[in-house]
């Protein structure tokens, strides 16, 4: 994956970044594998980024995107939309899932 960065601004007044970039990929990228390339590309964490676009090009092999980078956890909570927040989380596997959710005990069989 080929990441260009087009447009870099700094919002202080919103106390984020505000980056433009061109994905160049032979398969369309997910969110994840870009927010992670992001924040390498940044030195940042990938917690602090939100794509707030992504969007493919006709006929090529790119994409382009919209994302903001945070300086703090609060602030993104605080101005970001919940939706890109959950729709950017990584996805849990139901495996996984079973495992975090604690069982309830067993109950004793009743006696006859």
């Amino acid at each position: 994956m080929e990441i260009q960065i087009i447009k870099d601004k700094t919002n202080p007044l919103l106390k984020r970044r505000e980056i433009s970039v061109s994905v160049k990929n032979k398969t369309t990228a997910s969110r994840i594998e870009l927010k992670n390339k992001l924040a390498a590309l940044l030195n940042s964490k990938p917690e602090l980024i939100v794509i707030e676009h992504l969007g493919t090009i006709y006929g090529k092999q790119e994409m382009m995107a919209k994302a903001c980078l945070y300086q703090t956890e609060e602030r993104l909570k605080q101005i970001s939309h919940e939706h890109l927040i959950t729709r950017d989380a990584p996805k849990v596997v139901e495996g996984q899932e079973q495992a975090a959710v604690s069982k309830p005990p067993a109950e004793p069989a009743p006696q006859a």
